[in-house]
């Protein structure tokens, strides 16, 4: 924050209340150049004579009254501006009284016409004015005071909202600051209507009084009444035009803001922020488009990272609930598949080249078994269990499992070309297949849940995988398995065997490769 940004940050409010009143003064002091009050030359001299004290008094104490009120503000401001965090008591005060402020400088406003339209008609009545001019008097100031307010209103808003509130609200939030009032859409319209509508009719009502009270022949007052009515229309269009500026401003740009960041949601890009600079309908409107955005990166996160895990098919499916998780027994097709001589390796192997050749190698089986519709449900040192027919169920689950196991063997043989290359020997592995049921459901603790499967058919589909070893094969795969094949595939049966927990022996085959 510059020394530039802080004076104008500070002085902001302060500025378009000084503003407000000049045009305020203004409008009223053109209107009075085409009607005039009839005083007499005594009155007019005691008039001059308060004005040079009351006019600089009017101005200096709202502006005395500002400070105090914007002490908060500007303490907030310095802090900022010296790097300084301000608490959170400070800042929440800080914010609560620039919200309220426009209220604040209205009410000011007004209360110094008011206290000036008793004043004058005072100051008239004790020098015997006619009931005429003391009526005058007190119109023209209680008028003066209504325009002021009026433009104050939308000047400060305009102030508000592009120059202030998005250095103090850059996260918008706005609606949650406790204490403050807001300017609802209806507030606004309903200023507007009293600024282009209400005051242009009380002014020609009071054209009008002045017509019937003044002692004037028909044909001057007349040319009067044409002079005032045009040169105040006049002036009362250029307000109008004006103040339909700040208006359409004030509306348009956010609602534009909303628009163009519903679009980028519409297509997929959730990183846009609305500005948020109000505290009425739109800001909130604004507040909660982003909280959405968030809550949609926050998904969109969970279901990249949670695409990492499982295939996007089946992540789709669990995330569209159409998967129950909570547990059923599901007939599948159980992978498993293990590194051989990986202790040794770790032993002469730095500690950091162990992870990336555990990673390059679980990349590469990974990928093998997500092409073939699988699922790898957990690595368990230098092991891989997988499964294929659930959490999405298929036909032929077999087959996939035989095709991705065909395929990782293929991609262990590519990589250890890449890791010849390096000067790193060459990693072996065992997989082991067996088809049956299971039971399938999230389990663990309520704080940390997994996809896993429970049964005798996982077991198996390991026990498989270890006789590998025995035989000096790659890739075995039992009697259920092999019975839902759909495709052929060169298998070699060797002799049954019993594993253990098993009483039976089974029958299991050898793919070729």
């Amino acid at each position: 924050m510059t020394r530039l940004l802080l004076f104008r940050l500070k002085n902001a409010m302060l500025g378009a209340n000084l503003i407000s009143n000049v045009i305020g003064v203004a409008v009223v002091f053109l209107m009075v150049q085409t009607s005039g009050t009839g005083g007499t030359p005594e009155m007019e001299s005691w008039t001059r004579a308060v004005d040079k004290v009351f006019l600089p008094l009017s101005f200096f104490i709202p502006f005395l009254i500002t400070l105090i009120y914007e002490r908060p503000i500007r303490r907030y401001w310095e802090k900022r501006y010296r790097m300084v965090m301000p608490d959170e008591n400070e800042t929440l005060q800080a914010k609560a009284r620039l919200l309220n402020e426009p209220f604040f400088l209205i009410c000011l406003d007004f209360g110094v016409w008011f206290i000036a339209a008793v004043l004058y008609a005072w100051l008239h009545w004790r020098l015997g004015a006619e009931r005429r001019l003391l009526q005058d008097v007190l119109t023209r100031s209680l008028f003066t005071g209504l325009i002021t307010v009026t433009v104050a209103f939308f000047v400060f808003e305009f102030v508000l909202q592009r120059r202030v509130v998005p250095h103090m609200f850059p996260e918008g939030g706005l609606w949650m600051t406790p204490g403050t009032l807001r300017i609802r859409i209806r507030t606004r319209l309903t200023a507007f209507l009293f600024a282009c509508n209400i005051l242009p009719f009380i002014s020609i009502l009071d054209n009008m009084m002045w017509a019937r009270q003044v002692p004037w022949e028909a044909e001057r007052i007349l040319a009067k009444l044409h002079s005032a009515i045009i040169s105040q229309s006049l002036v009362f269009i250029g307000v109008g035009v004006w103040l339909a500026i700040l208006v359409s401003h004030n509306l348009t740009v956010p609602l534009r803001e909303i628009i163009q960041v519903l679009r980028s949601v519409r297509d997929g890009a959730f990183d846009k922020k609305v500005r948020v600079t109000s505290n009425d309908e739109i800001g909130y409107t604004g507040d909660v488009i982003n909280e959405m955005n968030e809550g949609l990166m926050e998904r969109d996160f969970i279901k990249t990272t949670f695409g990492k895990y499982v295939t996007r098919e089946i992540r789709d499916e669990i995330l569209a609930g159409r998967i129950p998780l909570d547990g059923e027994i599901r007939t599948v097709t159980v992978l498993f598949a293990d590194l051989r001589n990986y202790t040794p390796m770790v032993e002469r192997t730095e500690p950091k080249e162990v992870v990336r050749l555990l990673n390059g190698y679980f990349k590469e089986m990974d990928e093998a078994v997500r092409s073939h519709h699988g699922l790898v449900l957990q690595y368990i040192g230098d092991e891989i269990e997988a499964v294929f027919g659930a959490p999405i169920s298929r036909e032929d689950h077999e087959t996939m499992a035989v095709r991705a196991a065909l395929e990782m063997a293929k991609r262990l043989r590519d990589f250890n070309r890449e890791l010849d290359g390096r000067g790193f020997p060459p990693l072996a592995h065992g997989i082991g297949i067996h088809t049956g049921e299971v039971v399938a459901a999230n389990i663990g603790s309520p704080d940390r849940l997994s996809y896993a499967l429970v049964g005798d058919t996982v077991n198996l589909a390991s026990r498989v995988q270890d006789l590998n070893k025995e035989m000096g094969t790659e890739i075995l795969l039992t009697e259920a398995t092999q019975a839902g094949l759909r495709e052929p595939f060169s298998l070699k049966p060797l002799p049954p065997v019993r594993v253990k927990g098993k009483t039976q022996e089974i029958q299991i085959y050898a793919l070729g490769l």
